[in-house]
């Protein structure tokens, strides 16, 4: 049970995270290490829990990120569907990455938040009216957003990049610190 203590906190951080995130979405807009999670999860997991603890997280706060916001589009099929699409994605590249050097983790949890962009601002310009079905429409939709936004969408993938490679320093962090929290021998944690 200790062995997934750390897991748990770093759960609920990520719960405290997104529930910030959407209490002050003017302030932290995406800032939601959700798709670190999942990375992490893939990477320290090597069974059930790697995805089970991911998924309990996203299920529990998805509903209130959306009462939060009053964004209640957020629980339309699509979206969830698109966000679940999108999060196993993240976390099957997380599974082709493990273990390997820290370096690889931390470019791989950038890559995991490029990933997550990609997958849903293109499902938003494929489902969505407000964006012209043209190479341009698909940029507006991964670089700046819906006319009319209130910010464009690339701050949305700053903020994301940013959330996830703190949330990876500081779970690599606790996994070098935790011998209990890594599934790989001592042996192996010192590359």
């Amino acid at each position: 049970m200790n062995r997934y203590l750390p897991l748990a906190l770093f759960t609920l951080l990520v719960v405290v995270f997104r529930c910030i995130g959407s209490a002050y979405p003017e302030s932290f807009p995406n800032f939601q290490p959700l798709a670190a999670l999942f990375f992490c999860g893939a990477i320290m997991a090597k069974d059930w829990r790697g995805w089970a603890i991911p998924i309990a997280a996203w299920l529990v706060t998805y509903p209130v990120n959306a009462i939060i916001t009053g964004n209640l589009h957020f629980l339309e099929p699509a979206e969830f569907i698109t966000t679940a699409v999108a999060f196993g994605v993240v976390f099957f590249f997380g599974k082709s990455l493990a273990p390997k050097h820290i370096a690889t983790t931390l470019v791989g949890a950038v890559v995991a938040a490029l990933i997550f962009h990609l997958i849903t601002n293109l499902a938003a310009w494929i489902g969505s009216p407000t964006y012209a079905k043209t190479f341009e429409g698909a940029i507006q939709s991964l670089w700046t957003g819906a006319p009319g936004s209130p910010m464009p969408s690339w701050v949305f993938l700053r903020n994301m990049v940013s959330a996830n490679l703190i949330f990876t320093v500081i779970f690599l962090s606790a996994r070098l610190a935790l011998p209990s929290f890594s599934p790989e021998p001592a042996t192996a944690q010192a590359r």
